[in-house]
């Protein structure tokens, strides 16, 4: 049984690669949500990784708050940072002073390689996200990165509410491109995106 660590374990996107993983078989999975393990205090996380060691950590928790350059609230974009970026520099630190082989599947975001002009903080997080990833498959590390595009989430449902779910990716199918990366199917730094136009032809793959 290998174990997986599954970071910002109460959102959908997190809950649907666990049920993934549990119903393929053979890995043991934890999904700590914020409240038990917050991925921005080093000593908590550092803890909780020393108690479950995992042999893959899936860096999931992310955080956004749309809002304007031009007059933002700098607590709310410096917690973008915070988690969407320390938080994955922390809780791989952890883990690989543990398990020096450990794999990492870092969840990214198309916003990574789009323009949203009231999301800057997500897009910048979530755009380091993929160089870090890279930079780390050079420095030996099996990491690779999945990014899902509009995915149906209570995240996004809470953004867009009068959003067409039809329009969006589903859960499911992107935990599976997820469990392709945890099987290690993808070179390491390899940066995958997943939407709704391209998940058929990375299912089928």
């Amino acid at each position: 049984m290998k174990k997986v660590l599954i970071t910002g374990g109460q959102g959908d996107i997190a809950q649907a690669i666990a049920s993934r993983l549990l119903a393929h078989g053979g890995y043991e999975v934890k999904a700590p949500g914020k409240d038990v393990m917050d991925v921005t205090e080093i000593d908590v996380v550092t803890k909780y990784v020393e108690n479950f060691v995992p042999d893959i950590l899936i860096n999931n928790a992310g955080y956004v708050f749309p809002q304007s350059i031009k007059n933002c609230d700098m607590e709310k974009e410096k917690k973008a940072f915070d988690i969407n970026l320390f938080g994955l520099f922390n809780c791989t630190a952890a883990v690989l002073k543990m398990n020096k082989e450990a794999r990492i599947i870092n969840i990214g975001s198309s916003a990574a390689t789009k323009i949203h002009g009231t999301w800057s903080s997500y897009c910048a997080s979530k755009a380091a996200v993929v160089m870090a990833t890279k930079c780390w498959a050079e420095d030996g590390v099996y990491a690779v990165c999945v990014s899902p595009g509009r995915t149906d989430t209570k995240m996004r449902r809470g953004l867009y509410p009068d959003e067409d779910k039809m329009t969006l990716l589903r859960p499911d199918d992107f935990a599976t491109i997820v469990l392709y990366a945890v099987e290690g199917k993808y070179a390491s730094g390899e940066h995958i995106n997943v939407n709704l136009q391209n998940v058929g032809d990375l299912l089928n793959a």
